[in-house]
């Protein structure tokens, strides 16, 4: 009898920690650490590392606002040119009829409007203008969000904040989504950026607006550097 309770309790066991539901239990998934393996731990090293990726999401943020805006303004003049050209073609053709002057009728004239109505069209949307404005937009709003994510965190004390592991492993998923959209970023805007905040001390400048610095590494000040 005590050895059919012991195998029962044995298998509880190992089912709870393969994340088996066992009656109205939650499900418990235990992550095993490897030996030797150190809890990350808030420190400065860490709040340097953020601060970086908060200085580059402010420029990718600062970007994709200026390629919207950009994009924006060229889709709104394909369009109105397109409706005021397509407006004066139709009312003048109205009014011109079967008008001729020396054998050449006018309503050809107003005929040709329309096909450069219907080639700017095809024009826009094979540019896209419009369908980059609003990337560029979706993509400055998730480079907003990792901004706040990273001020809001190091602004706290450490014993105030998240755990170190969880919080990195989550902001590094958001800035790999956001960085999706980076290479379609014009260059001129880049070297605008690079223009923009090169005159901010310390700022840390993306790599892909011009300027390039060594990797950093991790230091241990404990021990002894070889």
């Amino acid at each position: 009898m005590l050895a059919i309770v012991r195998n029962a309790i044995l298998r509880c066991g190992k089912n709870q920690r393969r994340g088996f539901v066992i009656g109205n239990q939650k499900p418990f998934i235990e992550v095993p650490m490897e030996e030797g393996q150190e809890l990350l731990k808030w420190d400065a090293s860490i709040d340097t590392l953020l601060a970086g990726w908060c200085d580059n999401a402010k420029c990718f943020e600062w970007m994709h606002s200026e390629a919207s805006s950009l994009y924006e303004k060229r889709s709104k003049i394909f369009m109105i040119t397109s409706n005021c050209v397509t407006a004066v073609a139709g009312i003048s053709n109205v009014i011109a009829g079967s008008y001729t002057v020396d054998g050449f009728q006018i309503s050809w004239f107003f005929g040709g409007l329309s096909i450069l109505v219907s080639t700017l069209n095809v024009i826009q949307d094979k540019l896209g203008y419009a369908q980059r404005s609003t990337a560029h937009s979706k993509a400055a709003s998730a480079w907003s969000m990792v901004r706040s994510k990273i001020e809001e965190i190091v602004s706290l004390p450490y014993s105030a904040r998240k755990d170190c592991k969880t919080f990195m492993k989550y902001i590094k998923a958001d800035i790999n989504t956001g960085s999706l959209d980076n290479s379609i970023i014009p260059a001129h805007i880049k070297n605008a950026c690079y223009e923009r905040f090169k005159i901010v001390e310390k700022f840390d400048i993306p790599d892909i607006c011009g300027q390039v610095e060594h990797t950093k590494i991790y230091i241990d000040l404990k021990e002894p550097l070889i």
